[in-house]
C-alpha cells in the first residue's frame, strides 16, 4: 500500500470556483478535524476555502498572504458558502458509502 496514494484518495477534493472578476478560489468540504468548527458562514469560509495547492486562502485576524474574511462583502461571503453547501450529497443522491467500491 502506498500511504502517499491512499492520502490523496482520502483528502477533501478541491473544486473550483470562479468569481465574477475571474479570479479563481478552491472550495471543498472541511476536514474532520475542522468540520465541528464550521458553524457560521464565516467560519465556513475559513476551513473550506484554498488556493489551487489546497493551502486555505482565508484568516479571521490580518495576517500575511491570506484575506482577512472581516473585510469581505457578505453578499459574497454567501455565495462561496453556497458553492461550498453544493459538495454535501443530497438525500436523494448516493451516500459515500455506496461510492466506495466494494471488494
Amino acid at each position: 500500500m502506498d500511504i502517499h496514494t491512499l492520502f490523496a484518495a482520502l483528502r477533501p477534493e478541491l473544486h473550483k470556483v470562479t468569481l465574477k472578476n475571474g479570479a479563481e478560489l478552491y472550495v471543498h468540504r472541511p476536514a474532520i478535524s475542522n468540520f465541528e468548527k464550521c458553524i457560521d458562514a464565516k467560519s465556513t469560509l475559513l476551513y473550506t476555502v484554498s488556493n489551487e495547492d489546497g493551502v486555505h486562502i482565508f484568516s479571521d485576524v490580518d495576517e500575511d498572504g491570506k484575506i482577512n474574511v472581516n473585510y469581505i462583502d457578505a453578499l459574497i461571503v454567501s455565495e462561496i458558502n453556497g458553492e461550498v453547501m453544493k459538495l454535501w450529497p443530497k438525500a436523494e443522491e448516493p451516500q459515500i458509502q455506496d461510492q466506495i467500491e466494494k471488494k
